[in-house]
């Protein structure tokens, strides 16, 4: 067993810990959240962690009316440009809590009186030292280049801190069947991802044999899309496009159809018939993609249903699992080392 798929299978028991662990530290950042009521969140992240952050961004959207920027650490570190007033919270993320530009900004952002907030897997590390707030994502030791454990748990970070901020919400609710919905689900995609699907066998098949796929969903889980080609890039050296649904349709479908391996996350909720959207056009395309989803996706051909307990705003954190094990797979199918991607290194620093 590689120390990927191992790590993947780690995953459910982190979660459970993680939540049943003391509410303190998440319970500080969501009051100091509260007390300063900022007019505008700013997220700083690098790598799989600018995934967490567009997942982020779309919970304090939808759930708190927080509009979120995605930070741009160049405007401080290479041009010196200064972060506005005091009316912003900044939320810093990085598994390793060594990268330099992040470490920056959020010592700008202190300085400037802004509540900071570190989500890290190291919780001493200078990341979390420059910040005013610790969440440790407790994911535990990981050795596999390609992030999977610490990628959800720092989803797992972020959800909960918004739960704490909207207490009555069904992603507050939710968070109590996640860890039991993801223990579920991992012998579900073990299962689908080898298992034959005609037409096309199945999604190892598809994407290792091609070496190129096209990977889309929508809204929370655009988080996944992006995360999901990015483990295959990194443990399987496959060419993958990640889009929106809706980008999709505005020019990049000409790149779907016939031959095309292509992965589509359609979750249940108010973002499943904007997905079927883009489905139908690639299906008219000749296209045949594989989903993964919830109760609606059940009777589809080449699909996985996996958490339909869980809020849409939480499948994120179930759906990436598949698809963590389809690039760990398809990589060992390709002949390749998914823990040692080739002149990649765990730790990347930038400024």
């Amino acid at each position: 067993m590689t120390h990927m798929r191992r790590e993947i299978e780690e995953i459910p028991a982190a979660v459970a810990a993680l939540l049943g662990a003391d509410p303190a530290p998440r319970d500080a950042a969501a009051s100091a959240i509260q007390e300063s009521q900022p007019r505008f969140a700013s997220i700083v992240a690098r790598g799989t962690s600018d995934h967490v952050a567009i997942y982020a961004k779309y919970l304090f959207e939808v759930y708190l009316g927080i509009p979120v920027q995605l930070a741009a650490p160049s405007v401080t570190t290479v041009y010196g440009g200064a972060l506005p007033g005091r009316d912003g919270v900044m939320i810093a993320i990085s598994q390793s809590g060594r990268g330099d530009d992040a470490i920056a900004i959020t010592e700008s952002a202190r300085r400037q009186g802004w509540p900071t907030i570190a989500v890290t897997n190291d919780p001493g590390s200078p990341l979390a030292t420059a910040a005013e707030y610790v969440l440790d994502c407790a994911a535990g030791r990981e050795d596999a280049i390609p992030a999977t454990k610490t990628y959800t748990l720092a989803q797992v970070v972020v959800a909960s801190l918004v739960a704490r901020l909207a207490p009555r919400s069904d992603l507050a609710e939710g968070l109590s069947r996640l860890a039991g919905e993801l223990a579920g689900s991992l012998p579900e995609a073990s299962e689908w991802i080898e298992a034959a699907a005609p037409p096309g066998g199945s999604p190892v098949d598809a994407f290792a044999v091609d070496g190129r796929a096209l990977i889309v969903s929508r809204v929370f889980n655009l988080a996944t899309a992006l995360e999901v080609a990015l483990k295959l890039k990194e443990a399987a050296a496959v060419f993958a496009e990640s889009y929106s649904s809706a980008d999709l349709l505005h020019g990049p479908v000409v790149l779907a159809g016939a031959g095309v391996p292509m992965l589509v996350v359609r979750p249940d909720g108010r973002t499943g018939r904007f997905v079927d959207d883009a489905i139908a056009e690639v299906e008219e395309r000749g296209g045949a993609p594989f989903l993964i989803g919830g109760n609606d996706v059940d009777q589809r051909p080449r699909a996985l249903s996996l958490a339909a307990s869980l809020p849409e705003s939480l499948t994120p954190i179930a759906y990436a699992l598949p698809g963590q094990l389809l690039a760990e797979a398809v990589g060992r199918r390709r002949g390749l080392n998914p823990d040692q991607p080739g002149g990649l290194h765990k730790v990347t620093r930038t400024r």
